[in-house]
């Protein structure tokens, strides 16, 4: 313990204690002097004891609270990548933030007066309780069976309601008519169905020039379509139009002609399946056998209006009947070399056997038959050309017989005869053939004129003429 007078301590100003610089004073006495020295030495220990402590956190890692969150606060502020999360266990964890909500809540809406039962009262409906209107929308479906009995459910609703066809006939074809091009097999069949059975017959009476119009424009279509089944059944369905609408086959001769032709030249099909080729044909005899030949009868006058509104059909520009003649003449020549090639392609089935199957016999006469239209049509021209030559002083253009005509029936059918000696057959193959033989004849009987055929040639033909005369009169 130092002790200083009261003039040092004054001339010191006191350096060293606790109120050193400051003008309070101080008590004097010891006892006081003594106090305030334990609390200086009293608070620089503590300070050396803190920090002792404070370096010795640093070097451990216990460092105080505060110390540790201001350290934690610069590392958060550097950047954290990730966050860890300390659960607890025991607690349900909480969803995710992309978390979807499937919860579904429904009410239901209770309205006892409206039914759709109730709004089709007095309404024309199918046995399946569906109006026109949704059958129609019902043939454009993309399932084939619901198309398929959509067409079947408008058969008995038009077999049940005549009225509800003739009111709608002309929207009824336009919405049919697409179906004609359909790939499922079975709904072409019931459209074929459908109008062979009720829409045709109902509106044969009706203006033939818009359904013609309507009609031909998909048939065409079809017959052009990538399909093989589909462009065959084209020719079903323009079969059907020429027989309730004759003037269609007139108005589209050219093309309907051309479609043939093609048709008949993709014989791809002959061998595999002959049902096929026996529509077609079958649809051939029907458009020419409406063309004039010398066995009909075309000089009255009944006939010859008839004959006027079929070539005309009903369209403001009405060609000239010698156009008219003069396309189909042109055609008909195109289409005889393949008919006498289709022929051909059958010759060697019926030479190797006796056995004549029902369809390669219906393909057979229905070519013949076709071969025979065309030749008396060929005819047809050139004796009505010479009686309009007459009439006007030979001033009239006379068509001549075409030499190339003779040369390949000689070459590819004539020859044939006869396809085979019935009388060493059967009584079933012997009708098939002897039919064929007679058409075969009655071609030869109607070109005689114009070709000079073998003596031998002419024999065969003679002898046939006696048989028939002997034991089939």
């Amino acid at each position: 313990h130092l002790k200083f007078s009261n003039g040092e301590r004054k001339r010191k100003g006191n350096w060293g204690s606790p109120t050193a610089g400051c003008k309070t004073h101080v008590d004097s006495r010891p006892g006081v002097e003594l106090v305030l020295w334990s609390f200086v030495l009293s608070e620089g220990w503590f300070r050396l004891l803190y920090k002792a402590l404070v370096d010795g956190g640093r070097k451990t890692g216990t460092m105080p609270k505060n110390r540790a969150a201001s350290t934690n606060k610069k590392q958060q502020k550097r950047g954290v990548d990730f966050k860890k999360i300390k659960r607890k266990i025991g607690r349900r964890l909480p969803p995710p933030k992309n978390t979807t909500n499937t919860e579904v809540k429904s009410k239901a809406i209770v309205l006892p007066e409206q039914s759709v039962a109730s709004d089709k009262v007095g309404l024309a409906v199918s046995k399946k309780g569906l109006t026109l209107k949704e059958l129609l929308q019902q043939t454009s479906h993309h399932n084939a069976r619901v198309r398929k009995d959509a067409l079947m459910g408008m058969r008995d609703l038009f077999l049940k309601y005549p009225e509800e066809l003739r009111s709608h006939r002309y929207a009824v074809i336009e919405k049919l008519r697409e179906r004609i091009s359909d790939d499922d097999k079975m709904v072409r069949e019931n459209l074929y169905l459908l109008l062979k059975s009720v829409v045709l017959p109902a509106c044969k009476e009706d203006n033939q020039g818009p359904i013609i119009s309507m009609m031909m424009v998909y048939i065409f279509n079809a017959m052009a379509h990538l399909a093989i089944d589909v462009r065959l059944m084209s020719f079903k369905f323009l079969d059907l139009i020429v027989q309730y609408y004759p003037a269609s086959f007139f108005m589209h001769a050219e093309k309907i002609l051309q479609n043939y032709e093609y048709i008949l030249k993709s014989n791809q099909f002959y061998v595999q399946d002959k049902s096929k080729l026996r529509n077609v044909l079958a649809g051939l005899v029907c458009c020419l056998s409406l063309l004039p030949s010398d066995k009909k009868e075309v000089d009255t006058s009944e006939q010859d209006a008839l004959r006027e509104e079929v070539l005309h059909a009903f369209e403001p520009d009405k060609p000239t009947e010698s156009v008219e003649f003069s396309i189909i003449n042109r055609m008909l020549k195109e289409l005889l070399p393949v008919l006498l090639n289709c022929f051909q392609d059958f010759t060697p089935s019926i030479q190797g056997t006796s056995q004549l199957d029902a369809q390669s016999f219906d393909c057979m006469h229905s070519i013949l038959q076709s071969i025979g239209l065309a030749v008396r049509f060929f005819i047809y021209g050139i004796r009505k050309d010479k009686l309009e030559s007459q009439r006007f002083d030979g001033r009239h253009e006379m068509s001549v017989w075409d030499n190339s005509i003779s040369s390949i029936l000689l070459k590819q059918l004539l020859r044939l005869f006869p396809l085979k000696s019935i009388r060493d057959l059967s009584e079933k193959d012997g009708d098939r053939y002897f039919i064929l033989n007679t058409l075969i004849t009655e071609i030869y009987l109607c070109t005689s004129e114009w070709m000079t055929p073998s003596a031998d040639l002419s024999f065969k033909f003679l002898a046939f003429v006696e048989y028939v005369l002997k034991v089939r009169s």
